[in-house]
């Protein structure tokens, strides 16, 4: 929490010593009766199971209202994050491989689909799909339905341009605020677009993190049965560049994995969601807190009206 005008904290400090001085208590009387201790032990019972209550009530509502008019800024429920996630997929056409069942893509998609079911609900996530170009397929949001649906429209493209996917990322997370993470998910090597160190260059400077996920068993080669097949790519297109991923994470202060198995993918992408930043907006509480204090406050004098004998 933080204060916009922390001045007014002494200032209505000294309001409080002053209440306190005329809120304390009178003193008692002596009464020279010979029933004396039982009207003493009758106005006791008199005051209810809770005689502290009202005073309670009372300075918890003056607290309150010296920080209200300290003007503090407060993560409100409800409110959104400052920060937001951007998923980048690599959708080039060696994501039809079938190392990971049913397909790479595939496993991206049931990894990022566990990644929304993690992440917190106040987390804005965007999603970048990139090929040969990147283009935003949903731009950052806390609706998951709808990012689900995108999820499900992601189709292949020609060639791989990591860079390119870097740098829309970046535009979305510019666009949503300037904070954020990039979760960057290939198979393949950078075969064409923006130098991909530069964009990480450029992520750095923003301060985004890049979480750079690699995809594919090593040495893998498909059969003539495998979806790839009908394209002739050679063995060499499903090795995953470890050096520049790990770059681009090194460079950005993120991380960089190498996953294998469909499930392993989707374990990873769940502490992936507990691993981006979520900063809570920050709104001023003053009329929340005022309100509250002065009806706190209020009801602890009444309270100590009705629980006080006549």
């Amino acid at each position: 929490m933080s204060l916009l005008a922390p001045e007014a904290l002494s200032l209505l400090l000294l309001l409080a010593f002053l209440l306190l001085g005329l809120y304390r208590r009178r003193p008692k009387a002596r009464l020279p009766h010979p029933l004396a201790s039982l009207l003493q032990e009758a106005a006791k019972e008199a005051r209810g199971p809770l005689p502290w209550l009202p005073t309670g009530l009372f300075f918890l509502g003056l607290l309150l209202l010296a920080l209200a008019a300290a003007r503090p800024l407060l993560p409100l429920p409800g409110r959104g994050s400052e920060n937001v996630a951007v998923l980048a997929v690599d959708v080039s056409r060696s994501m039809m491989a079938s190392d990971l069942k049913p397909s790479r893509l595939e496993a991206a998609k049931q990894a990022a689909s566990a990644f929304l079911e993690e992440a917190p609900r106040g987390l804005r996530v965007g999603l970048v799909a990139f090929s040969g170009t990147a283009q935003t397929v949903h731009p950052p949001t806390t609706d998951r339905k709808r990012l689900l649906e995108s999820l499900a429209s992601l189709e292949f493209g020609r060639s791989t341009a990591i860079g390119e996917g870097i740098l829309e990322a970046l535009r979305q997370i510019r666009e949503a605020g300037g904070k954020g993470d990039i979760l960057l998910l290939t198979d393949g090597r950078n075969r064409t677009g923006a130098d991909p160190l530069e964009a990480a260059g450029e992520a750095a400077r923003m301060g985004v993190r890049v979480f750079a996920v690699g995809v594919g068993v090593p040495g893998w080669t498909p059969g003539p049965e495998d979806p790839v097949s009908a394209f002739g790519f050679f063995a060499g297109a499903y090795e995953v560049d470890e050096e520049l991923l790990w770059s681009l994470a090194e460079f950005t202060g993120g991380r960089y994995f190498l996953v294998e198995s469909e499930k392993e993918l989707s374990a990873l992408y769940r502490q992936l969601a507990r691993t981006v930043r979520l900063e809570v907006r920050r709104e001023e509480a003053t009329g929340f807190l005022g309100l509250l204090g002065g009806v706190l406050a209020l009801g602890g004098v009444a309270l100590r009206r009705y629980l006080s004998p006549a």
